[in-house]
């Protein structure tokens, strides 16, 4: 299509869905300049999107747009301003109400694959017995073509953090001095978190050493309060979340040397900042297609058994009541693998062609 088109982008969901819209994004951006592109999402998630040249409608699902009636709220704020294709990037309730009553103006609607067949057969049979799904990437650019649009891998990393941004980094943590790891160790599916005691040592052993800094990543209220409680354990490890916004945790990610990740939004927006990602993987696998962004394979740690996966979002209770897909994990080969990319220098922020 060589005309001009007004596209709206949908998608509430987690913070991993969101945040991996902005690779293929970013491709687009750069290939169709003569389209307005728009994302709709939840408010706090703007600044994914504030160094694209993209509108941003933001929404708050949590308060005044909660509901039905928020999203027949939200649907009222764009029906007019004249989308020619809008997409459904997620599938759920809320964005199929506003999407379709859209196509019932006159857009054109698109929607994502959800892959739930290929999903439940592949906890059906186990990755052992089955092939990667396609990745979340791979279904957008499935959606994309059917606009008419072809994306690209071109996307690195976002571009580095304002001088401001960082300045605030390092007046809260100090200059950077040695390595600078990542870890977050939290997850409100238990069938994705690292035991206890295996998270602890592998804090414990990066703590022990006078040059390095741990920084703790979480979400929640609960998180919060534990990731505040690992701080006061420890020597050398600042628990983030308690005092920085989304923007401002993109602008330390980008000082980071890796991040140690659970299946979680985390491992996202460290690729998004172009880290090198350690993730560890329990009742989810990465054949179920949720990797984060050109992170290597070697990088993404499990146990092959017979019964992984299991679940789809790692929240399922085990059948064997002891979660032995993550209490069978060795600390030692994460320990090792975290070194051997501090020890190669594979440091995202070094890596060219940016945003």
């Amino acid at each position: 299509m060589h005309c001009t088109m007004k596209i709206l982008i949908v998608c509430f969901s987690s913070v991993s869905n969101v945040a991996c819209i902005v690779p293929q994004l970013f491709g687009l951006v750069r290939r169709y300049p003569e389209h307005e592109f728009t994302v709709l999402s939840r408010n706090f998630l703007e600044p994914l999107f504030s160094s694209l040249p993209v509108r941003f409608e933001g929404a708050d699902i949590r308060k005044e747009d909660y509901g039905l009636a928020g999203a027949f709220r939200i649907y009222r704020r764009l029906v007019n301003k004249g989308y020619d294709v809008v997409i459904d990037m997620q599938g759920h309730w809320r964005s199929h109400i506003i999407t379709s009553l859209l196509k019932a103006k006159g857009s054109k609607r698109y929607v994502i694959s959800s892959e739930r067949g290929a999903l439940r057969k592949l906890v059906s049979k186990g990755a052992a017995a089955s092939n990667p799904i396609k990745t979340i990437f791979e279904r957008q650019a499935d959606v994309w073509r059917k606009v008419g649009l072809q994306t690209d891998d071109s996307f690195v990393m976002l571009p580095p953090a304002s001088e401001d941004k960082r300045k605030l980094v390092h007046d809260m943590y100090g200059e950077k001095r040695g390595a600078w790891i990542g870890i977050a160790p939290l997850s409100s599916s238990k069938g994705k978190e690292l035991p206890f005691k295996k998270m602890k040592s592998i804090i414990s052993h990066f703590d022990a050493k006078t040059d390095t800094t741990i920084f703790l990543f979480g979400a929640g209220e609960f998180e919060k309060e534990m990731l505040s409680d690992w701080q006061s354990m420890y020597n050398n490890v600042h628990a983030v979340y308690t005092r920085l916004k989304l923007d401002e945790e993109l602008a330390l990610m980008g000082e980071l040397d890796v991040m140690l990740s659970l299946d979680s939004a985390n491992v996202h927006l460290a690729s998004l900042a172009g880290i090198p990602v350690v993730s560890v993987w329990g009742q989810t696998h990465p054949y179920g297609g949720f990797a984060g962004w050109k992170q290597s394979a070697d990088n993404c740690i499990g146990v092959d058994m017979p019964c992984r996966p299991c679940s789809v979002r790692g929240d399922k209770e085990c059948r064997f009541g002891d979660f032995r897909c993550l209490e069978r994990i060795d600390t030692a080969a994460v320990i090792a693998r975290i070194e051997e990319i501090i020890g190669k220098g594979e440091v995202g922020h070094n890596m060219p062609d940016t945003v």
